[in-house]
């Protein structure tokens, strides 16, 4: 027993040489001292002849070390004794639903509804750190992704292969994924749990269904996307439309689903940019204090603290301190010294005592002060993302790029992105990509980026172009009537007889500016081959262009078909193809579509697809 004698909070034990040293320093010769002492200086104490023999001593300051040494002793934790306990868990499983119907690409909150949906339940899954979790989609059937598990982080890496155009059958029947969900929960011990559903919208009547497939689990509602809603773009281009022709707009509707979940006992948010919804959700989830013991039987030790039992030979020494007035006079001097202060003054000191600047950061970051918390945070790191989040976005970009690390460059190009400097954004993402090629939030917000990029340059060439032929075509007309004047000029030395030959000779000259402009004009389009033609002509003289600039491309192609060039575009072209990234939701896509052949069910009818 004794032979596991330590302590818990050893750290303790060094304040007890403190104690005695500052005691006999400051209190041991003041309680020495006697009468005469107070009165007399003490180079003339020794001429004394009243001076006693035996100097009387005060016994307070050993029973002050001693008080102070037992108190330390309890509170530096001695043990020597363990209990074994069972250890317990939380008996609570939730089940994820996913709506991957196609309103779910909707883009009235960017970049779509589904990716925000898909970011916040990566930051979802990370707030789970007990209980069991799975993870259903659903669009016009509902689909397992994920059974109940106790590793989160498979989830979170299977959110990556999800998308709405790999659902079997189109749609959005979410009374057959709760049902699912229900059915999941139904199967392990407790028998219930926690359904989180992340959509955007049920349909009138299928709420009652939704309702009774919830059975006595709580439900959640995270809501997507806004009251007026936006079109659903195609990949090919144009929009979503219904069976009549029309542009299809999903709208969110909030009562329905606040309905809902009041009906169901369980929390109802709306997506939010900040981590208030994820909050909300967690703090709904853990109402419930339901503890089941560990199913593999494992337990833990606990130590006995014998400490408190040192408090007992403190309390006759504490009474004998009480009787002096001595115990009584450093209590009031403490009260009276906390209390005469302003209570803002305190809070400051409260915090300062008891939580470190960065903790205090933290807090205030949490309850939304980022420009407070900004300043005292420490970690540039920190300092940067509080800054993002206050939208100073210069500041943020000067905190990461003092870090040198993949996480500071992915966090510094989105602040370059929001600041508008797009050519150092797309930089910052290139070197996340270089750290890891596969990190596929800073591999989409480059190609965000880079596709921005190129519009603009597209716009900037196609302007510069555009001013370019005006100010040839304004030249070309100065020097038409610089022609047309010298014409007039040499016209008015000759008869009435030489007006036919002057207008032949001034249909002459245009004839030749004309036949100039197509030339330059070939030459022109020679030297751009490679650019798309962003206008059409509406005359007979842009055709003669257009046919002529086809033809000097066609014979450039030719000629360049025996050069290297081709050579060097086929080989950067197979090596662009060599890094686009394989499917990552061909598996899910097949495993869904085998269990819906599996299942046998009719194809799709209902008028609403989306």
């Amino acid at each position: 027993m004794l032979s596991e004698f330590q302590f818990l909070r050893p750290l303790w034990l060094i304040a007890i040489p403190v104690l005695w040293w500052m005691v006999f320093r400051f209190l041991g010769r003041w309680w020495s001292k006697g009468n005469w002492e107070d009165v007399v200086e003490p180079h003339l104490l020794s001429f004394l002849a009243t001076t006693p023999a035996k100097q009387k001593r005060s016994l307070l300051p050993w029973i002050i070390c001693l008080v102070g040494t037992i108190l330390l002793l309890a509170l530096s934790g001695p043990v020597w004794q363990k209990n074994l306990q069972p250890l317990l868990q939380k008996s609570l499983a939730r089940v994820l639903v996913l709506d991957l119907s196609y309103s779910m690409l909707a883009t009235d909150i960017k970049p779509t509804r589904f990716e925000r949906a898909r970011f916040k339940l990566k930051d979802l899954l990370g707030h789970f750190v007990e209980g069991e979790t799975a993870l259903i989609v659903y669009a016009g059937d509902a689909f397992v992704i994920s059974p109940l598990t106790h590793d989160p982080v498979t989830i979170a890496s299977l959110l990556t292969g999800l998308h709405p155009n790999i659902m079997p059958l189109p749609g959005s029947r979410p009374d057959l994924a709760i049902e699912l969900a229900a059915d999941l929960l139904s199967r392990r011990n407790g028998g219930t749990g926690h359904i989180i559903w992340v959509t955007d919208g049920i349909e009138v009547q299928d709420i009652p269904a939704a309702e009774n497939a919830v059975g006595l689990n709580r439900l959640s509602i995270l809501a997507v996307g806004t009251e007026s809603g936006s079109p659903i773009p195609l990949s090919g281009g144009g929009f979503l439309k219904d069976k009549k022709g029309g542009i299809v707009i999903p709208k969110l509707y909030l009562k329905p689903l606040q309905k809902l979940a009041a009906q169901t006992h369980g929390a109802f948010t709306k997506l939010s940019p900040d981590d208030r919804d994820v909050e909300q959700i967690i703090a709904a989830e853990t109402a419930a204090d339901d503890f089941v013991e560990d199913k593999q039987q494992r337990t833990s030790d606990k130590w006995n603290e014998e400490g408190p039992w040192l408090l007992l030979l403190v309390l006759p020494m504490a009474a004998l301190l009480f009787r002096r007035g001595l115990l009584f006079s450093i209590g009031f001097a403490v009260l009276l010294g906390v209390t005469a202060r302003p209570s803002s003054v305190l809070a400051f000191e409260w915090d300062d005592l008891w939580l470190r600047p960065d903790q205090q950061a933290a807090k205030l970051f949490q309850q939304g002060e980022t420009k407070q918390a900004a300043e005292l945070f420490e970690s540039s790191e920190w300092k940067g993302a509080a800054a993002y989040r206050s939208g100073d976005y210069e500041k943020a970009i000067e905190h990461f790029s003092q870090q040198n690390h993949s996480r500071a460059n992915f966090n510094s190009g989105n602040a370059l992105a929001f600041a508008g400097r797009l050519q150092e954004s797309l930089e910052a993402f290139e070197r996340v990509l270089a750290d890891n090629a596969q990190d596929v939030d800073a591999q989409y917000n480059h190609d965000l980026i880079e596709k921005i990029l190129k519009e603009q340059q597209m716009k900037k060439q196609q302007q510069e172009g555009q001013q370019g032929a005006n100010q040839k075509n304004k030249q070309d007309q100065q020097n038409g009537s610089s022609q047309t004047q010298e014409k007039q000029n040499a016209q008015s030395a000759q008869d009435s007889s030489g007006d036919n030959a002057g207008t032949s000779d001034q249909q002459t000259a245009e004839a030749v500016k004309n036949n100039a402009e197509k030339e330059s004009t070939a030459e022109k389009n020679n030297e751009k081959f490679d650019e798309e033609k962003t206008e059409s002509p509406n005359n007979e003289e842009g055709q003669k262009k257009i046919d002529g600039s086809a033809e000097k491309e066609n014979a450039k192609n030719k000629k360049q078909d025996s050069t290297p060039v081709d050579l060097a575009k086929q080989q950067f072209l197979e090596q662009w193809l060599r890094k686009i990234p394989d499917d990552p939701g061909r598996l899910l896509r097949n495993k869904m579509e085998r269990e819906f052949q599996r299942r046998g069910k009719q194809n799709f009818t209902n008028e609403q697809y989306w």
